[in-house]
């Protein structure tokens, strides 16, 4: 059993290699707001604002255990051999979701990507692929298309740092280990995604420079007039931002290495 957060939530089962879709939009702003603190109860009162808001139905106790038994089938049709011992159950006046960190999409990502940082300390080629292989797993916007309460929208928010965090990293090592070209239409995404996010327009302006030929085509307009001249400095200014950032990098591992080898047997 996967459970997907990471774009529409659904659910998969990976014996059958089969995916299990959701029946409303009310089923995944459940699942989700039950996977924002897995196996602690959520109390009905949340689970019934997160569903409808200040606009809950006349029964709204009914309303809320009609689409917990939903789920509950929904779950059985991955794990029938459960029947006795449910992952969804109630504790007192809330409900519980067992799942682990390696039955989440975003679970697997947040330790995906622990495992990347390692490899980039040491070795970026592996680095490389290993964020790759986490970015995978993202199909879309957290719980995408779900009704957004307070807990979803806190657990999308969370995961989308989580993601634009590793993708920071993963351009970094898509740049020391020279694939600047394989990225870029990826970089050009992100700073357009995301204009306020510095580092990425940094990562953009480096692999476009990169790239650049290092004479102008025949009959190519010469850099450095009016009209280039303003990208032409913003793309430097990133430039500069950047290897000053990757020297303040290195100068910090040299010392820390420096310290390793003087340190006293």
């Amino acid at each position: 059993m996967l459970f997907r957060i990471l774009g529409v939530p659904e659910l998969y089962d990976e014996r059958r290699r089969r995916r299990i879709h959701l029946a409303s939009p009310m089923q995944g702003a459940l699942l989700g707001a039950l996977l924002g603190q897995p196996g602690v109860a959520v109390p009905a009162e949340q689970l019934i604002g997160e569903l409808w808001g200040d606009r809950p139905p006349t029964k709204e106790a009914n309303a809320l255990q009609a689409h917990v038994s939903r789920l509950r089938g929904r779950l059985a049709l991955v794990e029938p051999e459960r029947a006795n011992a449910p992952r969804l159950i109630r504790h007192g006046t809330g409900y519980e979701l067992a799942a682990g960190e390696h039955d989440t999409d975003a679970g697997r990502f947040r330790l995906s990507v622990a495992r990347a940082r390692e490899l980039a300390e040491h070795d970026p080629q592996a680095a490389y692929d290993a964020f790759r292989q986490a970015l995978a797993l993202w199909r879309g916007d957290v719980l995408e298309g779900s009704v957004m309460g307070p807990i979803c929208a806190a657990v999308a928010t969370e995961h989308e740092r989580t993601r634009q965090d590793a993708l920071e990293k993963f351009f970094e090592t898509a740049l020391r280990t020279g694939r600047h070209e394989q990225v870029l239409g990826e970089l050009r995404a992100a700073v357009s995604a995301h204009p306020g996010r510095t580092r990425f327009r940094e990562q953009l302006a480096l692999a476009l420079h990169r790239r650049r030929p290092a004479a102008a085509a025949p009959g190519a307009r010469r850099p450095g007039t009016e009209a280039d001249r303003p990208g032409e400095l913003e793309r430097l200014r990133g430039l500069v931002q950047l290897l000053a950032s990757e020297q303040r990098s290195l100068r910090t591992r040299l010392e820390g290495l420096t310290a390793l080898v003087s340190a006293p047997e």
